[in-house]
């Protein structure tokens, strides 16, 4: 793949990491202001949830739009994984909270407590290459 279709396809993997970033915070906001009153604690594991399956069906249609290779796939997840990490950072420092915050997310005690925050991340950075090889498996 020549060099101009490959900067095309990450500029549009770029642009549609957007849209992610517009589903994450969507999602959030209908935990906060509908789930939360009426579930309670119980609404963060089900809004991860309901993230994971909103991404996982935007990102399933992405790839089946685009149709990168294996190797584009897997540096198009790389990407979505450093922006979501930037972003998260920014967000956590604009509320006052220390950096630090962001890798609290990712520990152990925080998933078992219901925040899918990471498995969220792992699952946009790992989804691009994995739908790749359900369309097509490498031979």
């Amino acid at each position: 793949m020549s060099p101009e279709p490959l900067l095309t396809l990450f500029r549009n993997a770029a642009l549609f990491w957007l849209l992610l970033f517009a589903i994450a915070f969507a999602n959030g906001a209908f935990r906060e202001i509908a789930l939360v009153p009426f579930l309670g604690s119980d609404a963060l594991p089900v809004s991860g949830v309901t993230g994971i399956l909103l991404m996982g069906v935007a990102i399933a249609s992405f790839v089946r739009a685009v149709r990168p290779g294996f190797g584009a796939a897997f540096g198009i997840g790389a990407m979505w994984l450093v922006l979501t990490l930037a972003a998260e950072a920014v967000l956590v420092v604009a509320s006052g909270k220390p950096v630090r915050a962001v890798a609290e997310a990712f520990s152990g005690s925080a998933v078992a407590e219901g925040d899918l925050f990471a498995p969220l991340v792992v699952f946009v950075a790992l989804s691009p290459p994995v739908f790749t090889l359900l369309r097509s498996p490498i031979p």
